[in-house]
């Protein structure tokens, strides 16, 4: 993720996940957690967008930060307390939603495919 594309981002991540110090510890640790998801929301963009090409220099589509934004939020409430939706004990009931991201957040990226490009080596069958 770009230096840019980070100060962009983390300040508005900072918004949808407030500091948790129980969870966190501390600052650094939060800036780094968030600076992860972020990073980690990024490569599910790009590999769900360029499933057939190395995107490791790619930069976001700068309509797809709230994708990254709201992939973030899903990929933390996923890891954390947070993300509890069902559990049964004594008449009670909740669970914790672990099944990865949502139909609709990933239904929302439409791969850019094309013909593979072959080197040379492919077209002699090696």
């Amino acid at each position: 993720m770009t230096e840019d594309e980070l100060n962009t981002l983390l300040p508005l991540l900072k918004k949808r996940i407030p500091y948790d110090e129980d969870f966190f510890g501390d600052d650094a640790s939060w800036n780094e957690a968030l600076t992860q998801l972020l990073e980690d929301s990024r490569n599910i963009l790009l590999s769900k967008l360029y499933p057939f090409e190395n995107y490791s220099s790619y930069t976001i589509p700068a309509h797809k930060y709230n994708w990254i934004l709201r992939c973030s939020v899903e990929l933390y409430n996923i890891a954390d307390k947070m993300g509890v939706t069902s559990y049964a004990e004594n008449g009670i009931s909740w669970s914790k939603y672990t099944d990865g991201l949502s139909k609709s957040l990933t239904s929302e990226l439409v791969s850019h495919v094309g013909i593979p490009k072959y080197t040379s080596t492919q077209e002699n069958g090696d």
